[in-house]
């Protein structure tokens, strides 16, 4: 439960344009204030400035309680949650996207959710209202990053989350993986909480998206994969692919080698020659780049604290 001394600062990362984005902001400010805990809005125009300044009076007319940020430039979703922690007020965050994804009892639902026994709680739409395709591409790629990645949440899209504020104080965030940050913050120690809400709408592409979109998606995954079990231990990660090379190419290199001194059978010409070659000098680099990975990770990782530490009186 929110505590009813604690400040909730509401964060709403504006990053496309929509006509209602006024009304939106308005539907935010009276959910809160039907909250028995203080409040405050703030308002981030990133990369949508001049749509954003046509509609400044209006939004800043809605509640004095709202302060409006515009970045001149677009940057990622990580610069912009961490620039605007120097102007937050309260402990809570209450972050969301560019349009409202959920319900107005379903915000309240996720705003309630955040007790002691939890420091994020991000939403689960179990049923969607999207079109059929979107869904089974939400579905696949839901499936794909708990199997790779081993998170047990449903839906890592939902552009809602509730933390705390010390989760993005000390959780790593990259590029605009701000979708993942349970995901992350749970790999650093914090305490997740999905929460099943009502989907209320859902806005953008539909239907096949662009190959560029499916590559970031797939990139996305490596990127939590790698990041939640070798940061510390890049050693294990790439030595295991080297290894690999490097045997393919020794066993290679040694079938050219019975073939040649004890059938008289010619190699210089063959290409097998030159795949032997390079699948061992691939498995040495590979491996030699993992060794130097785990030289860095030793030399800055004992600057960074990979955990969390909750204290009991």
């Amino acid at each position: 439960m929110i505590s009813t001394n604690d400040t909730i600062s509401v964060i709403l990362l504006l990053e496309e344009c929509y006509k209602d984005q006024s009304e939106y902001i308005a539907v935010i400010d009276r959910i809160f204030s039907s909250i028995d805990a203080p409040y405050e809005i703030l308002v981030i125009a990133n990369g949508t400035g001049n749509f954003f300044r046509s509609r400044l009076s209006e939004i800043q007319g809605i509640s004095r309680r709202i302060r409006a940020f515009e970045f001149g430039n677009r940057t990622t979703q990580a610069v912009s949650l961490k620039a605007i922690l120097k102007e937050v007020e309260g402990d809570t965050l209450f972050i969301c996207g560019s349009y409202q994804q959920i319900t107005d009892d379903s915000i309240r639902k996720v705003a309630y959710a955040l007790e002691d026994s939890c420091d994020v709680v991000s939403p689960w739409r179990r049923k969607r209202v999207d079109p059929p395709f979107n869904r089974f591409q939400s579905r696949v790629f839901n499936w794909l990053m708990r199997f790779f990645v081993g998170a047990e949440l449903h839906d890592f899209s939902c552009t809602v989350k509730v933390v705390r504020r010390a989760v993005l104080e000390e959780t790593e965030l990259y590029g605009n993986m701000f979708r993942f940050l349970p995901v992350l913050a749970a790999d650093k120690g914090f305490r997740v909480k999905e929460v099943p809400v009502q989907h209320l709408q859902e806005r953008g592409k539909t239907g096949f998206y662009s190959l560029s979109d499916y590559v970031t998606r797939l990139i996305d995954i490596f990127t939590l994969f790698f990041n939640t079990h070798f940061t510390r231990k890049p050693l294990r990660f790439f030595s295991a692919i080297g290894v690999g090379f490097l045997s393919l190419g020794i066993l290679s290199l040694l079938v050219l080698f019975i073939e040649r001194f004890f059938f008289s059978i010619p190699i210089g010409n063959r290409p097998f020659l030159f795949l032997s070659l390079l699948l061992t000098i691939l498995g040495v680099l590979v491996s030699s780049a993992g060794l130097l990975g785990e030289i860095i990770a030793f030399t800055n990782g004992r600057q960074k604290k990979g955990y969390t530490i909750e204290k009991t009186i």
